[in-house]
């Protein structure tokens, strides 16, 4: 099940989806609206893991994204932790 829905990265084709279970995917989404898995870890467990995979497949991703993808993930990953009830679960 996915959390709040994906975190669209800047002028890209790329995204990152938090699953319930704090499975983070980045995904690339292609012309005919299908997806390819890219990397993933799990964000509850290993939040060090984005930046590893932030410097392997989005090199270009200026400090100010990542900031803004970290902290809508962190935002995520507590609201799930905490079991809030109005949370949207697509």
């Amino acid at each position: 099940m996915i959390f709040e829905g994906p975190i669209w990265l800047e002028n890209s084709d790329k995204y990152f989806v938090l699953h319930y279970d704090g499975s983070l995917q980045l995904r690339h989404e292609l012309a005919n609206e299908s997806t390819i898995l890219i990397d993933s870890c799990n964000y509850f467990y290993d939040r060090d893991q984005l930046v590893k995979i932030c410097l392997k497949h989005i090199p270009n991703m200026t400090m100010i994204e990542f900031g803004h993808v970290q902290k809508s993930l962190d935002y995520q990953a507590n609201a799930l932790r905490e079991g809030m009830p109005n949370v949207r679960l697509c």
